[in-house]
């Protein structure tokens, strides 16, 4: 099976990589300091594009969390969902990125509706076999008015405790899995987190928000409390961010080409002071991860063998501006 044997190696390259240059044998604890990395709408994609610069990829990106990691004593890595391939040929591609996320140290996955492209027990058993933490507020089982993942997540970070939660759009398209599932009011079921996770001990809020960019803008205004919101389900690029209240949101545009760099400033509380967020492009300029880029390629190139077809050049992200 392509995905066991290249996470196998995956596994081994990455136990034996030596970590970034410069790095200390551990980052200073900052805990003024919570810096949040996120990806979104990652469509299937595991290397560069074919741009005129290429861009994006796992090695890549890989590269650049470890160097902030090796920096930063408070570092939350999250991912907004619609990482499932376009292709139907390209489905292997799923349970690959899965593991690929869980081994970079992946904190918190949302879910997209493009995500239940395959169906929901495909969705189902390959967040099981990554052991992936998928969180989704309002994505529920239809017989039971149950989360069909965690309705939240919450992670001790250093000395802050993060809350973090997803919710799709109510007009979420379910696929072949309309008959089982429904999805709950996005905006109620917000309030409902933000309340939830406040009396847990959650002194920073982060929402993973596959909502589009007007309805996630109205939802951050509406519902007080969340502190960043990552927007996705096919936003434009942003490459400063937007402030929404007393939210930051960052836009990251699709297919993996930037990481958005959110540094939260926090009081004596632990609660956000000041915020400001980055969409940064990972452009030649960063180096592959050894480890990353062996696994993609062993990878890919296992998949073109089954499939019959080459990798071809992704194209320009059209959404980027």
């Amino acid at each position: 099976m392509i995905r066991r044997s290249v996470l196998a190696a995956l596994a081994v390259l990455l136990l034996a990589a030596p970590r970034p240059a410069g790095a200390a044998d551990a980052p200073v604890l900052q805990s003024d300091k919570l810096l949040v990395l996120s990806t979104n709408d990652v469509m299937g994609k595991t290397g560069p594009c074919g741009c005129h610069v290429p861009k994006g990829g796992l090695a890549r990106r890989a590269t650049f969390v470890d160097s902030l990691r090796a920096l930063y004593g408070q570092v939350l890595l999250v991912d907004n969902g619609g990482y499932v391939p376009l292709e139907n040929e390209r489905r292997d591609v799923t349970g690959f990125l899965m593991d690929a996320m869980r081994l970079m140290g992946t904190d918190a996955v949302g879910v997209s509706d493009r995500d239940l492209k395959f169906g929901r027990e495909f969705l189902v058993q390959r967040v099981a076999q990554a052991g992936l933490p998928v969180t989704s507020a309002n994505l529920l089982d239809k017989a039971t008015g149950k989360p069909l993942f965690p309705p939240y997540l919450l992670k001790k970070t250093g000395a802050v405790t993060v809350g973090m939660f997803s919710v799709l759009t109510d007009q979420a398209d379910l696929g072949p899995s309309k008959d089982s599932l429904a999805v709950a009011p996005a905006q109620e079921t917000a309030k409902r987190m933000v309340a939830e996770l406040r009396k847990k001990g959650a002194q920073v809020i982060v929402l993973l928000a596959q909502t589009g960019g007007p309805p996630g803008e109205d939802l951050v205004t509406a519902v007080e409390g969340i502190d960043v919101a990552i927007m996705g389900r096919n936003v434009s690029l942003i490459e400063r961010g937007r402030r929404l209240g007393k939210s930051i949101a960052c836009y990251g545009g699709t297919q993996g080409h930037y990481v958005c760099r959110t540094e939260l400033t926090l009081d004596a509380a632990r609660h956000v002071r000041e915020a400001e967020t980055q969409a940064v492009m990972l452009g030649p300029e960063i180096t592959d991860s050894p480890a990353i880029a062996a696994s993609v390629k062993a990878f890919e190139d296992a998949l073109s063998q089954k499939t019959g077809k080459s990798t071809a050049a992704e194209t320009k992200d059209e959404t980027e501006k």
